[in-house]
Order: structure tokens, then C-alpha cells, then sequence
């Protein structure tokens, strides 16, 4: 009986999984047609670039900018390509967390158990959100999971292999490394099977699949820190700063997780009073870690960025369950509050998103993009903060007012250092770059010119965007200036 509570607890979040991509079918990050630019200028023979011929390390997970030059090399449709694979990245994800969570829960409910936390990992807003918008979210969620399978399995050799290509989708999984390590080296100690040379092998798997790339975007690049590392994070500790995290990171959590977090930390108590807690060092120094790395960064905090902990509160919050005398009970009302919370914030909050998103990026971003295409020369130089689509389908050489894509370095840290107030009006940037075109997000429409400097800012047009972000649903007008040189 309990089996097919849980059969059906699956049934039901798969059925609610895809009725809800199917909802946000057209949408798709900026950020994708930015991997997908690298992807096409590998191929295509302009290097590792975002403007091809000019090196960046622009993208956060190269090993995804990799995978995605197979369909420009075989000639396919890279956008379906990118969106696809993201989603069978989903699906093995659940496949996987299945089998870690076969592993952690044991006994007669061992099965019902398992089966619940998988169905409440494909209910989780963020999944469902990030899934099939051909980024590299789920590709980290499945690595990271596969990594945590290896390491209860004790397979530890293709664990830390595993690790370094963890760090190559997602830079912050050197903070997973960082906490596999040390519980490696204990358990070998505990069980009287010191093996020094074992250890030093792991080291060195882990460093096979990172170093060489870590090389070549340093001789490349000038540096093996990606653009987008630096140019998100800082390490201004302050009171503010860390009120601030703590903040927006609960605001972003809570929405997917926070009845999990609730119930995980109340099995992390139970685990500390019972003297318990060897066999979940792991699980628990990961997410801790993490959240960690982001506040004292002061990281951009975005909701795709938790994926690659929320399943191990999944997990943690079903283990509390499992002590529990009343398992089938209390899982039955845990899945029904989750579901409810999924769905109602999905249809609250992502299916607007997602739709005025999608709307934007193919009625204006795109737009934009082809008319550069069209209507400018091939040297045209245009200064932007979303660079995706617009660079993508423009094909025109692009400066990021946001210091990600950017080849100079030195340009990228003028662009930061600049305040932020002043970034906020692209063309202020103006007095640090030379660019034939500045594209301005705005709330109004309206089309007066602009100076800077000896410049004027002359309006072509403008196209709107209904909405940027779930916290930011106004309208944004994206308009396109010509900068002319004042003859005065």
C-alpha cells in the first residue's frame, strides 16, 4: 500500500512536470544565446569568444559552451539542441536522485520513502522553472548528484573526477571538493585503512579534469577566474552586506524549499542530540558551504543558483519523515504541501515570468538583434547590458556593460569600479569605451536625446520588454541610440 502512494505521489509531480514545461514551452534564458555565441565561435573557428577572434572567459560553465558546439559542427538547430538536452539532463537527474536516495533510505520504507523525496525533487519550483531553457542548470544538478551517488557507493575515484568537471559546469562545486575531501580522508582513517596514496590519486583525478583548462584560460584569458565570477561577487564584508544575503537569499529559497530547509533543520537537531551526524557530513556541509561562499561574497543571488543544493534538502527533510512513527501519514500531507506550494507559485509567479520573458526576448531582444544585422556595418561596435540574443543574432562586435564578455580586463575592472547608480544609464559608460551604438533599458518611452560628453545619443527606436524578472515584472523599453560625435 504504501509502494503505490508513493507510485502515485511520482505520477502525479511527472504529470504536473511536464504540464507546466509545456506552459513555458518558447521560454529561454538571455544567458543561452550567450553559450550558444561561444559555441558557434569555436566552431565556427573565431576561439573561445563571445565576439569572435577576441578570447573571453565569459561564460560560467565552459564544459556546457563545450557540449553546445556539437550541434554547429553537425548541423543542427543549436537553440532545440541546447533546450533539449537541458531537459534530458532533468529527467536523469530524477533517475539518479532515485538512486542516492535508494541508498540513504533503508528498511521497510525504504522504497515508499525514496520514491516520495523524488517526487517532491520534480515538484521543486526551481526545477520545473529552469528546466528546458537549455542552460546548464540541470547538467550541474545531475553532475552533482552523481557525485554524492559515487560517494555513498564509495566509488571515490570517479567521485573526484567527477568533482573537477563539477567545478568546469559550476565553479562554486570547489566548495563540494572542499567538503568530500576531508570526509574521504576520515572515513579512510575511521576504518583503520589509512591510505595515503589513495588520497593523493583522488587529488590528482580531481585536478586531471580541471587543471588543463585552468592553463589554457590563463595563457588565453589572462586569468582562470571567470568573467562572471568577478564581475557578480565581491568581498566587501560589512553587517549590510550580509543582513542584505541573508535577506534575498531566504526571499529566493523559500518559495522552492522552505518547508524542506524547516524539516531538515530539525533532522540536523535530532542527528547533533542522538550523536548521529557522521554519516551526513556531506550533506549537510554542501548546501551550508554554499549559502557560506554566496554571503560573504555578496554573490548575485539568483534561483537557478540554488539548484545544485535543493535536492539535499529534499533529501534532509524526508530523512526527519523517516523518523517519524507515522511515515505514510506524514508523507502524504508533506506531498500534498509541497504540491500546492509548487503550483500555486507557479502559476502566481513563474508562468507570468516565464511568459513575458519569452514574449521580450523574441519581440524585442531578437528584433533588436537582426535590424543590427540588417541595417549596420560589419564593424559596428554596440554597447549593452543584456548581450545574449542581441549579440547572438546581430552579429556585430559587443561591449558588456556589465564586465562579463568583455576581452579586457582592465575595461571590465573600470566598468565595476564604476558606481553602480551610474552603470545603471549604459551610456554614462561611454566615457570609458567608444561604441557606434548604446542600446539604454529604461521604464519610459519616451525619446528625447542624450549627451555625454562630446557625444549625442540620437534614438533609432525602441522596443518593449513586458518584464525582466519575477521580482521586476514593469515594463522595460529597450532603446537603440546612435552615437554621434558632437561638431560643436
Amino acid at each position: 500500500m504504501k509502494n503505490k502512494t508513493a507510485y502515485l505521489f511520482l505520477a502525479a509531480a511527472v504529470i504536473l512536470f511536464i504540464s507546466d514545461t509545456v506552459q513555458k514551452f518558447p521560454y529561454t534564458a538571455d544567458d543561452t544565446f550567450i553559450y550558444m555565441q561561444y559555441a558557434r565561435n569555436i566552431a565556427g573557428g573565431g576561439g573561445f569568444s563571445f565576439n569572435a577572434g577576441e578570447p573571453s572567459y565569459g561564460v560560467t560553465s565552459p564544459f556546457w559552451v563545450i557540449i553546445l558546439t556539437i550541434p554547429y559542427f553537425i548541423g543542427i538547430n543549436a537553440f532545440w539542441f541546447s533546450k533539449i538536452l537541458d531537459l534530458v539532463c532533468a529527467v536523469l537527474a530524477v533517475i539518479v536522485f532515485y538512486r542516492l536516495a535508494k541508498l540513504l533510505f533503508a528498511g521497510e520504507s525504504g522504497n515508499f520513502l525514496s520514491l516520495l523525496a523524488s517526487s517532491l525533487f520534480v515538484l521543486n519550483i526551481w526545477f520545473i522553472r529552469w528546466s528546458f531553457t537549455g542552460m546548464e542548470t540541470n547538467l550541474a544538478v545531475l553532475t552533482m548528484l552523481l557525485i554524492l551517488y559515487l560517494y555513498y557507493k564509495k566509488s571515490f575515484a570517479i567521485c573526484f573526477f567527477m568533482l573537477g568537471l563539477f567545478f568546469l559546469i559550476r565553479p562554486e562545486g570547489f566548495v563540494l571538493f572542499l567538503v568530500v575531501l576531508p570526509a574521504v580522508i576520515i572515513e579512510k582513517y575511521k576504518s583503520l585503512n589509512t591510505e595515503f596514496k589513495s588520497i593523493i590519486l583522488y587529488i590528482f583525478l580531481f585536478a586531471v579534469s580541471t587543471v588543463p583548462f585552468l592553463i589554457f584560460a590563463e595563457l588565453t584569458f589572462g586569468t582562470f577566474l571567470a568573467n562572471t565570477t568577478l564581475g557578480k561577487s565581491t568581498l566587501t564584508l560589512s553587517l549590510n552586506t550580509i543582513t542584505a544575503q541573508l535577506i534575498e537569499i531566504t526571499k529566493t529559497i523559500a518559495p522552492s524549499s522552505g518547508v524542506e530547509i524547516l524539516l531538515a533543520l530539525i533532522f540536523l537537531i535530532t542527528i547533533i542530540k542522538n550523536k548521529n551526524f557522521k554519516r551526513y557530513f556531506v550533506l549537510i556541509l554542501w548546501p551550508a558551504g554554499l549559502l557560506l561562499l554566496y554571503i560573504i561574497t555578496d554573490s548575485d543571488i539568483i534561483s537557478r543558483y540554488f539548484m545544485i543544493i535543493i535536492p539535499v534538502f529534499t533529501l534532509l527533510a524526508v530523512k526527519m519523515i523517516e523518523l517519524l512513527k507515522r511515515k505514510q501519514t506524514a508523507g502524504i500531507i508533506f506531498f500534498i504541501i509541497i504540491l500546492l506550494i509548487s503550483q500555486f507559485t507557479f502559476y502566481k509567479y513563474v508562468k507570468p515570468h516565464t511568459d513575458n520573458f519569452s514574449k521580450g526576448i523574441k519581440e524585442s531582444l531578437i528584433p533588436i538583434g537582426e535590424w543590427f544585422n540588417s541595417n549596420t556595418a560589419k564593424g559596428t561596435r554596440i554597447l549593452v547590458n543584456d548581450v545574449g540574443a542581441i549579440g547572438y543574432f546581430s552579429n556585430r562586435y559587443i561591449i558588456d556593460a556589465a564586465a562579463l564578455i568583455n576581452r579586457d580586463l582592465k575595461l571590465n575592472k573600470e566598468i565595476m569600479a564604476t558606481p553602480i547608480e551610474e552603470r545603471k544609464n549604459t551610456y554614462n559608460l561611454l566615457k570609458l569605451v567608444n561604441a557606434d551604438y548604446v542600446i539604454e533599458r529604461d521604464s519610459s518611452s519616451d525619446d528625447k536625446e542624450l549627451t555625454m560628453g562630446d557625444k549625442k545619443l540620437e534614438m533609432v527606436f525602441y522596443k518593449i520588454f513586458p518584464g525582466l524578472g519575477i521580482s521586476d515584472e514593469s515594463t522595460k523599453y529597450y532603446k537603440v541610440y546612435k552615437v554621434i560625435p558632437n561638431q560643436d
